[in-house]
C-alpha cells in the first residue's frame, strides 16, 4: 500500500506490540504502517502541530541489546542533522515506557520500488529528474561527513508531485571530530547485496563514494528494468559486484543519450577513486546532459550552435557596433543587452526542464482485447497488478462456453479486490466480497472468498472478534476442501495475526 514507502517486510519470531491508540509524548498513534528491519512504522499525529507524522517504533527484540538500541538513536543522529528538501527530515527521538521511537516526516505516496515495479523502465528525462534530486540529497549528506550505506529504490520516497526523499540512515556512519563511528554488527548484514558497493562486500571502509556506487546501481535499474546483477541468493549477487561488468545500458537501451551510459558506468567502477569524486560532480554531470539535451550546448567545446537564439542574438549585437558613434554605440548596448536578456529568458522558458510528475498524464493505453477470455486472462496475468488488465477480464463480452467463461471472470474480479486493498480502496474491495458472498448458496469458491474478503477487511477495521468469527466460518469451508487463491492467503494471514496480537492481554 502506498503509505507502506517507510516500511520494509521482514520476519520476526518476536509478535509486535500494536500501538495504534496509544500516545508517546504529544504524538497520538493512528494506525501502523509496517514494519521495517529494527523498527516498526505508524501514523501518528503531532497534536501540538496538528500535523501528521511517521513514527519508527524500535522493535521489542532488539530492546534487550543494548549495541541496537544506540544505532536505533545513531539514525535519529545522523538524519536528524540534515535539513535538505530531499531528505526525511527527522523531528525528534524519545523514549517512553521503554519504547524507543523517531518521530519523522510522514511522506504521502511510495517509494521508488513501487513505482519501477508499476512503470517499468523509466524514460532518460523523467529518470534524470529524479537523480538530480538524489544526488543532491547525498551531496548534502556526503557535507556533513554522513555516508548512507543502503542507498536503493526502498529508500526513496516519491511524494504525489514527484518529489523525491531520501530515508532511513539507519546503517549510516557518521564522522564526528574526525573519527568515523562504524556500528555495524555481527549477524547484521550492511546494505543491500543488489545495489551494494564492492568495498562493503568485502567488509572493507566506505566513504560516500559507496553511495554513488549504490546510487549508480539503482540508476540502472531504473532505466534497464532490472537491478544490475541477479542471482539465486545474496550471496551470488554479491561476488557479482566484485568481479562481474553488468550487460551495457546502451545494448539494453539503445534510445539513452550516450552520456547518460557513461555516467552511470562511471558510478559503479569497482575502484573508488575510478567514480565521481563526489554526489555534485554527479549532479553537474546530470545538469550537463540535460542542457545537452535541450541543445543548450554543442558537446565539449561549449559552443552554441549557429541557430540557436542567443547565437542569432550576439551576431545581432555584433552588427550594432558596425559604423556607430561611442553615443550611438552605447544606446546600442542598452538596446542589444535588453535584446539578448529577453531571447536568454523566452529561449529558457520553452525549453525549461519541468516536473515530468506534474505534466498531463496520457490517457492510459488501451487493454489490448484477446479473442478469448484465456487470452485475455493470460494477457493480465502477464501485466501484474494492472487493473485494466483485469477489468477487461472481468468484463470479457460472454459467449456459448458458460461456465467455461466463468472461472477466469471470477479470479480477475478477485484479482480487481486485491488491487483496492493494496491501495487501500476498501469501499470498492468490500463491494467485490459482498458481491461473492451474495452467490455463497451456489458457488462454494464465491462464498470461500467473500468470507476471507469480509475478514481482511474486518481486521483492518479493527472489528477483531467479527473477524475472527468469519474465519472460524470460512475455515469450514476450508477443511470440506475449498482451496483460497494464493495472492488471498497472505492477506488472510495477516489478518488471523492481527487478531491474536490484538487478543493477548
Amino acid at each position: 500500500m502506498p503509505d507502506d514507502a517507510l516500511a520494509q517486510s521482514t520476519t520476526s519470531s518476536t509478535p509486535a506490540i500494536d500501538l495504534t491508540g496509544r500516545s508517546l509524548g504529544e504524538f497520538q498513534i493512528i494506525r501502523r504502517l509496517g514494519k521495517g528491519g529494527m523498527a516498526e512504522v505508524y501514523l501518528a499525529e503531532q497534536t501540538s502541530l496538528k500535523r501528521q507524522v511517521a513514527i519508527k517504533v524500535l522493535r521489542q527484540e532488539f530492546l534487550s541489546d543494548a549495541a541496537y538500541v544506540k544505532r536505533f538513536q545513531h539514525e535519529a543522529t545522523a538524519a536528524g542533522g540534515l535539513n535538505h528538501p530531499n531528505i526525511v527530515q527527522v523531528y525528534s527521538i524519545g523514549e517512553q515506557d521503554g519504547i524507543h521511537y523517531i518521530a519523522q516526516e510522514y511522506v504521502r505516496g511510495g517509494n521508488l520500488k513501487d513505482f519501477l515495479k508499476k512503470k517499468g523502465p523509466l524514460d532518460w528525462p523523467m529518470t534524470a529528474f529524479l537523480l538530480k534530486q538524489v544526488a543532491a540529497a547525498l551531496q548534502v549528506a556526503g557535507a556533513a561527513g554522513i555516508v548512507h550505506r543502503d542507498v536503493k529504490p526502498e529508500n526513496i520516497l516519491l511524494t504525489r508531485k514527484g518529489e523525491a526523499k531520501v530515508a532511513d540512515f539507519g546503517l549510516a556512519q557518521l564522522t564526528q571530530g574526525g573519527e568515523r563511528v562504524a556500528l555495524t554488527q555481527v549477524g547484521v548484514t550492511m546494505g543491500t547485496p543488489l545495489y551494494m558497493s564492492p568495498e562493503q562486500v568485502r567488509g572493507n571502509a566506505v566513504d560516500h563514494r559507496s553511495d554513488l556506487y549504490s546510487f549508480g546501481a539503482m540508476a540502472y535499474h531504473m532505466l534497464a528494468g532490472r537491478p544490475p546483477f541477479r542471482g539465486e541468493n545474496a550471496m551470488a549477487v554479491a561476488v557479482q559486484h566484485l568481479n562481474e561488468t553488468p550487460e551495457p545500458l546502451r545494448s539494453i537501451r539503445p534510445d539513452l543519450p550516450v552520456g547518460a551510459c557513461k555516467l552511470i558506468e562511471k558510478m559503479m567502477a569497482k575502484k573508488p577513486e575510478d567514480r565521481f569524486s563526489d554526489a555534485q560532480a554527479v549532479l553537474n554531470e546530470l545538469k550537463a546532459l540535460q542542457k545537452q539535451a535541450n541543445g543548450k550546448s554543442s558537446g565539449a567545446t561549449g559552443t552554441l550552435n549557429t541557430n540557436h537564439p542567443l547565437a542569432k542574438s550576439r551576431r545581432w549585437t555584433a552588427n550594432l557596433w558596425k559604423n556607430r558613434s561611442v553615443r550611438q554605440q552605447t544606446t546600442g548596448l542598452i538596446v542589444a543587452a535588453i535584446a539578448v536578456t529577453a531571447a536568454a529568458a523566452a529561449y529558457g522558458w520553452s525549453e525549461r526542464i519541468g516536473n515530468p510528475f506534474l505534466t498531463t498524464a496520457p490517457p492510459p493505453p488501451a487493454v489490448a482485447h484477446q479473442s478469448t477470455i484465456d487470452g485475455q486472462y493470460f494477457y493480465a496475468m502477464r501485466n501484474g497488478e494492472d487493473e485494466m488488465a483485469w477489468k477487461a477480464v472481468a468484463n470479457y463480452p460472454s459467449t456459448s462456453s458458460g461456465l467455461k467463461d466463468e472461472m477466469p471472470r471470477k479470479v480477475a474480479e478477485l484479482r480487481l479486490a486485491i488491487i483496492y486493498l493494496h491501495q487501500d480502496r476498501l469501499a470498492e474491495a468490500e463491494q467485490v466480497f459482498n458481491d461473492f458472498l451474495k452467490a455463497r448458496s451456489t458457488d462454494k469458491w464465491k462464498e470461500a472468498h467473500g468470507l476471507a474478503g469480509r475478514a481482511i477487511l474486518e481486521s483492518l477495521r479493527r472489528q477483531n472478534s467479527q473477524s475472527r468469527l468469519t474465519i472460524n466460518e470460512l475455515d469450514r469451508l476450508i477443511a470440506s476442501g475449498v482451496k483460497l487463491d494464493a495472492k488471498l492467503d497472505p492477506l488472510l494471514r495477516e489478518a488471523r495475526e492481527k487478531n491474536r496480537e490484538r487478543a493477548a492481554p
